[in-house]
C-alpha cells in the first residue's frame, strides 16, 4: 500500500491484522447510544507490527516499539478520533479490538494488561542520535520485516558491515547514504527511513521507467520523469479517435477515451483520491467520501465505453493506493463475486490469520466483455492487487512487464526528531498460493511497458500490440500515397541529398521508395537499389557472419580473444584478473574505449591521407598516409604503448578499463571482434559474409568494398550539410576498422537481411541463421548495467525494437524491427553534418519514422477492409 503519515489512525487504514468472521462484536452496554471512544478504553497490542494503541476517554496515544526500545508517538484527542469510532468494535469478551478500516482489511487488536516494561514513562526513549536510529531500525526490521529470504538480504551481515559506519558525529547526510545503500539493496518501494523534511532512504528499485528518466536526464530525475509522463499524455491523444483524453469532473486520477468505435482506453493512476479533494475534512471522512466517487467516476467511464467490443486499462504508471479502492474497480468487471489471493502478517514475531482477498460486483455497472490491463514495473503497491483481482477474470489479458513487487501494506513507526521508518511485513499471495513480493502481477503476454523510442514515434507498443490484435484501424492510418507525400517533404525540410526507404510487416516488405539524389553532380537519381554507405549497421550485419560461426563450432562467444591466433594481447595491462572475452567485445564490455584519434584513422580511398583534414580541423597528421591494415592498426598502432592512434587512452579509466565493468561502445573493440574470429577461423569475414549472407538473401547491391559494387548502381555518394545547408559532397574514404562501419547496402537488400532476423533466420524459404542462433544473437549477452537498451551480439534492443543505427561523415541509417507488433524500418540517407548535424537530423526524421511504423502497424488491418 502506499505510504500515509497523517495521522495515528491513518497508518490503520492501510494495515491489516487478525480478521476473524466469526468474531462477535458488541458496541456499547448503551444500546440506545452512540459509541464513543471511552468505550473502547485500554491499551491494545498490534501483533506482528510492534505498535499498541493506548485508548482513553480523552484520546489515544501509540507506542512503537521493538524488543530493545519503546518510543510514545503522536497522539490524537478524541475530537481527531470521533468519525473513526463507527469503525471500532469489540468481541463480547471486550479482549480484543477490530478496527475495519474503510480502505483496506480489518485490523484487530488484542488487549494488554499493562504496557510493556519498557513502554513504561520512566523507560520510554525520547531522543535517538544516529547509532540509536540505526539500531531501532535494524531490530524494528529484524522482527517485523517479512521478506529478508525473498529479497537474499542477510541482514545480520547488514549489521556487522554497516554499523561501525555510523557515528554520533557524522552529518544526517552521511547518514542518510549509509541508510540508503543498505535499503537499495532490497528492492523494495515500502522501505524507507525519513526525516521531517523528506530527506529519505529508501529500497526503490531502478525500474525500466527509472531507466528511461536517467537516459533523458541524469541530473534531474524528477523532472525526467514528468517529461516522460508528459510524453505518454502526447502519444495517448494521439492514438485516441477525437484527439482527447477524458475525466471526471476534475479527477487527475483517471482518464479515458476511444481509440476506435470498439475499442475503449482507460488510464489509472493511482488508487487513491479518485476525484481531487482540497477539504480540511478528517481522514476517514475522505476516504468514504474516496468510495463513493470511486463509484461515480467508474460509472461515468462504463456509460461512455459501454459500445465497445474491449477495453484496455492502463495500470503502467499506478503507484498505488488503497486495497478497497482497487477492489471496488475490479467490481466492474465482474458479474459474479470472487476470491483472487490471501494476505497474512507474517515475520518474526508473529504469523498472522489468513485473509482472503475478495471482489464484490458492482451493482449499476458491469463489463464483461475483454479487458487488457497493462502493467510494468512503474505499477507498485494497491495497482498490484488491482492487476492481481483482474488477472483472474476469465476475460482479461495482462500485457507489458512484471509489476514492481512491492504488495505488502507499509508498516509506520514514528521516531524522535521527526524520523519515520516505514517496512513490508504483509504477504500477499495470489490463488495458486504464489508469493506476490518481488516477484509482482506477472503478465500473460511479455513485453516492455515503458520506451522512450516509442515516444519518438508518436506510439505505444502495448497499446498498438491490443489495437492490432483487435484488428482495429485507428485515424492515424496512411496509405501510400499520403507515406510518399511525407518522404518528400522530410527532403525537402532535412536538407538531405536523397532518402531510401522501406517498411516491413511480418515477413514482407509492404511500402518501399526513395526520393533524391544519389549523385548530384551527375544527376543521378536515388532508387530503393541504391547501395548506401550505412555506418555502425555494418556491426549488425558483422554479428550474423560471427553467429554463423559460432553455429559451425569454429568460435565461441567466451573465449579468450588474446588466444584466439592475435599478434598482440588487447588486454588491459593493468588488469591481473578476468581477460577479454569474444562475448565482451560483441556486447561493448571490454573495457576498451575509441581514443579520441580515431577520427584521425578515417582516410580518403585516391590518397590515403586523413579524412578530417578536409574539414579543417587540425587534430591529425595531414601529411602521413592512415594506417589502412587492420592488423597493423591493433597491434602496432593501438595496443602498443606509444601506439600512433592510442591518444586519450585506449581504455576506461581504472577498473572501468576491465571486462564485464561498464558498457562503453567501441568501434575499435567491434573491428577487433571480427579480426579475432578471422584470425582463429582463417576467413576473410567480408567474403565470407557476401557468400553465405549476401548471395543467399539475393542482397545484390550489397558489399564491403564500394569498388566492387555494380558499376551501373553506383553507391550514392555521401555528402556533408554545412550550417546554410549547403552539400559538399565528400570523397570515398574508409578505414582500418572498416568492419564497424563501412558497409554499403540498399534499403531493398538490407530489408532482406531484417526480415530474416525476424522471422528466426529464414527469408523467403532460405535460411541464413538457425533460430537458436537468431535467439542467442539478439538475447541479452551481459549484465552489466545498461540505460536503457539490452544488448545482443552488436544487435540491441530499445524497448520492443531491435535494430541497429548507423552515422558516419555523409551517412545517417535507421534500421529496426518491433518484435511485438511485427514492423519494420529502414531508412537510409547520404548526407549528414559531421561536426553538429547528427542529433538535428535524427529529430526531423522523426516524424517520417513515425508516419512509416505507423504505416505498417495498421498494414494488415486496413487491407481488411
Amino acid at each position: 500500500m502506499k505510504r500515509f503519515t497523517l495521522s495515528i489512525l491513518a497508518s490503520a487504514m492501510f494495515l491489516t491484522g487478525c480478521d476473524d468472521d466469526d468474531v462477535k462484536v458488541i458496541k456499547p452496554d448503551n444500546k440506545d447510544r452512540p459509541a464513543v471512544l471511552a468505550d473502547f478504553a485500554g491499551d491494545w497490542n498490534l501483533s506482528g507490527q510492534g505498535q499498541i494503541w493506548s485508548i482513553t476517554k480523552d484520546g489515544l496515544t501509540t507506542y512503537n516499539f521493538n524488543s530493545k526500545t519503546c518510543i510514545k508517538a503522536e497522539q490524537q484527542s478524541k475530537d481527531d478520533l470521533s468519525e473513526a469510532i463507527k469503525y471500532m468494535s469489540m468481541s463480547d469478551k471486550k479482549d480484543s479490538l477490530t478496527f475495519d478500516s474503510p480502505a483496506s482489511s480489518d485490523l484487530m487488536l488484542s488487549k494488554l494488561d499493562t504496557l510493556p516494561e519498557h513502554c513504561q514513562a520512566s523507560q520510554l526513549t525520547k531522543q535517538m542520535n544516529y547509532p540509536q536510529i540505526f539500531d531501532y531500525v535494524w531490530h524494528t526490521l529484524n522482527e517485523y520485516y517479512a521478506f529478508f529470504a525473498i529479497r537474499g538480504i542477510d541482514w545480520q551481515q547488514v549489521y556487522s558491515e554497516n554499523k561501525p559506519k555510523v557515528t554520533a558525529s557524522m552529518s544526517k547526510d552521511e547518514f542518510i547514504e549509509v541508510m540508503d545503500e543498505i535499503f537499495t539493496e532490497f528492492g523494495d518501494g515500502h522501505l524507507s527511513l525519513s526525516d521531517e523534511f523528506d530527506n529519505s532512504a529508501d529500497g526503490n528499485k531502478i525500474d525500466s521507467l527509472l531507466k528511461e528518466a536517467l537516459l533523458l536526464d541524469g541530473e534531474n530525475v524528477d523532472e525526467a520523469i514528468a517529461h516522460l509522463h508528459q510524453q505518454e499524455v502526447q502519444v495517448l491523444k494521439h492514438l485516441m479517435e477525437d484527439g482527447q483524453l477524458h475525466t471526471y469532473e476534475n479527477s487527475d486520477a483517471l482518464f479515458y477515451g476511444n481509440i476506435s468505435n470498439n475499442l475503449g482506453y482507460i488510464r489509472i493512476d493511482r488508487v487513491y483520491h479518485m476525484v481531487q479533494d482540497d477539504s480540511d475534512d478528517d481522514l476517514i471522512s475522505k476516504i468514504e467520501r474516496d468510495l463513493e466517487n470511486t463509484d461515480k467516476v467508474m460509472q461515468k467511464v462504463l456509460e461512455d465505453l459501454e459500445d465497445t467490443e474491449s477495453i484496455i486499462i492502463d495500470l503502467r504508471y499506478n503507484g498505488g493506493g488503497f486495497d478497497d479502492i482497487s477492489r471496488k474497480i475490479a467490481g466492474y468487471f465482474t458479474e459474479q463475486a470472487y476470491v483472487f489471493g490471501t494476505k497474512q502478517i507474517s515475520n518474526k514475531m508473529h504469523q498472522g490469520q489468513l485473509l482472503e482477498l475478495k471482489v464484490t460486483p458492482s451493482e449499476s455497472h458491469t463489463y464483461t466483455k475483454p479487458i487488457y490491463v497493462l502493467i510494468g514495473e512503474n505499477t507498485g503497491s494497491g495497482a498490484e492487487v488491482l492487476a492481481q483481482a483482474l488477472k483472474v477474470l476469465p476475460h482479461s489479458t495482462l500485457i507489458g512487464e512484471a509489476t514492481n513487487g512491492s504488495v505488502s501494506d507499509s508498516l509506520t513507526h514514528e521516531l524522535p526528531g521527526g524520523w519515520e521508518l516505514s517496512l513490508s511485513h504483509e504477504v500477499y499471495k495470489n490463488n495458486a498460493g504464489k508469493i506476490l513480493e518481488k516477484a509482482g502481477v506477472t503478465p500473460d503476454v511479455l513485453m516492455p511497458a515503458y520506451a522512450s523510442v516509442d515516444h519518438k514515434l508518436n506510439t505505444d507498443t502495448p497499446i498498438e500490440f491490443v489495437i492490432q490484435s483487435q484488428g482495429e484501424v485507428t485515424r492515424h492510418h496512411f496509405d501510400a500515397a499520403m507515406l510518399d507525400a511525407h518522404l518528400q517533404q522530410a527532403l525537402v525540410d532535412t536538407g538531405l541529398p536523397s532518402l531510401s526507404v522501406a517498411v516491413i510487416s511480418g515477413d514482407q516488405i509492404v511500402y518501399e521508395q526513395a526520393v533524391g539524389f544519389a549523385d548530384i553532380e551527375n544527376a543521378q537519381k536515388s532508387t530503393i537499389h541504391t547501395p548506401y554507405n550505412v555506418g555502425s549497421i555494418s556491426k549488425a550485419v558483422s554479428a550474423v557472419s560471427i553467429m554463423q560461426q559460432i553455429e559451425k563450432g569454429a568460435v565461441s562467444l567466451d573465449e579468450n580473444v588474446a588466444m584466439m591466433n592475435l599478434t598482440f594481447d588487447p588486454n588491459n595491462p593493468a588488469n591481473e584478473g578476468e581477460q577479454i572475452s569474444l562475448r565482451n567485445l560483441v556486447t561493448h564490455t571490454s573495457g576498451i574505449k575509441d581514443s579520441d584519434m580515431i577520427l584521425c584513422t578515417y582516410y580518403v580511398h585516391e590518397t590515403g591521407l586523413p579524412l578530417l583534414s578536409m574539414f579543417g580541423i587540425p587534430l591529425c597528421d595531414a601529411e602521413t598516409p592512415v594506417t589502412q591494415d587492420l592488423e597493423t592498426f591493433l597491434a602496432n598502432d593501438y595496443f602498443r604503448t606509444g601506439g600512433r592512434y592510442v591518444g586519450s587512452g585506449v581504455y576506461y579509466d581504472d577498473e572501468l578499463g576491465f571486462p564485464n565493468k561498464v558498457l562503453g561502445y567501441s568501434n575499435i573493440g567491434s573491428a577487433l571482434a571480427v579480426h579475432a574470429v578471422e584470425k582463429k577461423t582463417g576467413l576473410n569475414l567480408a567474403e565470407d559474409m557476401q557468400q553465405h549472407i549476401f548471395a543467399p538473401l539475393n542482397m545484390h547491391n550489397t558489399n564491403w568494398h564500394h569498388t566492387k559494387l555494380d558499376e551501373n548502381n553506383p553507391k550514392a555518394v555521401q555528402y556533408s550539410i554545412d550550417q546554410n545547408g549547403e552539400k559538399h559532397a565528400m570523397p570515398e574514404y574508409s578505414y582500418a576498422t572498416f568492419y564497424d562501419g563501412d558497409l554499403n547496402v540498399s534499403s531493398h537488400d538490407l530489408s532482406k537481411l531484417l526480415i530474416a532476423i525476424a522471422n528466426k533466420g529464414i527469408y523467403d524459404g532460405v535460411r541464413i541463421l538457425s533460430e537458436n542462433n537468431v535467439e542467442q544473437m539478439l538475447a541479452a549477452q551481459s549484465d552489466v548495467f545498461n540505460i536503457p537498451y539490452k544488448q545482443g551480439v552488436f544487435w540491441y534492443w530499445d524497448g520492443s525494437f531491435f535494430g541497429h543505427n548507423g552515422g558516419d561523415p555523409g551517412t545517417h541509417a535507421k534500421m529496426s524491427y518491433n518484435h511485438h507488433t511485427k514492423t519494420g524500418i529502414i531508412i537510409l540517407a547520404n548526407g549528414e553534418d559531421f561536426t553538429s548535424g547528427k542529433d538535428e537530423i535524427s529529430e526531423m526524421l522523426n516524424g517520417l519514422e513515425s508516419h512509416l511504423y505507423r504505416f505498417g502497424v495498421q498494414y494488415h488491418a486496413k487491407a481488411q477492409q
